[in-house]
């Protein structure tokens, strides 16, 4: 059985999952992006807002409502599914999320269910674990990234099966 490895397919998975944003009076519209390539791995990223809420006996809950239109200081959870319409088992899966201008990623969003999760604060160019980042001050000297700083979020799934599908999500707060 012949495997495919789609860790080199980052350009399609950056374009398939980059969010839309469009600002308007009343906030920034959200959009989702969707898109399949030629062997069958499929993407579709749906953005929620996230909002607490007291329901009627006084607890306080957390739900995800359609992010239409969204303000300063919301979050918003992104939710990628990755889904393998192809006849062959997929390896090394990459799903690249560049992290929307005017948005803030939160620490530890990013659920990385059976796949392991990297960051860049490059543009998407370079990726690696949060503590290994660093990024230059206005003074020219090397720091610490934060979640400010990064730019993408990249989630690598081992396998893909055939006719399966995954989810990757993380959180985010509009500046």
């Amino acid at each position: 059985m012949e495997k495919k490895s789609l860790f080199s397919a980052f350009f399609a998975m950056v374009i398939a999952c980059m969010v839309v944003g469009v600002h308007a009076d009343d906030g920034v519209k959200v959009s989702a992006a969707m898109a399949e390539d030629e062997r069958g791995i499929a993407l579709n990223m749906v953005v929620y807002e996230e909002v607490e809420e007291t329901n009627m006996v006084g607890n306080k809950i957390t739900r995800l409502i359609d992010a239409s239109s969204v303000v300063p200081g919301d979050r918003l959870v992104y939710v990628t599914t990755v889904s393998n319409h192809g006849k062959e088992l997929a390896e090394n899966v990459a799903i690249v999320n560049p992290i929307p201008e005017h948005t803030t990623y939160l620490e530890g969003s990013a659920e990385e269910k059976d796949a392991s999760v990297s960051f860049s604060v490059d543009g998407g160019k370079h990726f690696d674990l949060p503590a290994n980042l660093t990024v230059t001050d206005a003074n020219d000297k090397p720091r610490a990234a934060t979640t400010k700083d990064y730019t993408h979020i990249r989630w690598i799934l081992n396998s893909l099966p055939p006719k399966a599908e995954g989810k990757v999500m993380f959180r985010a707060q509009l500046d």
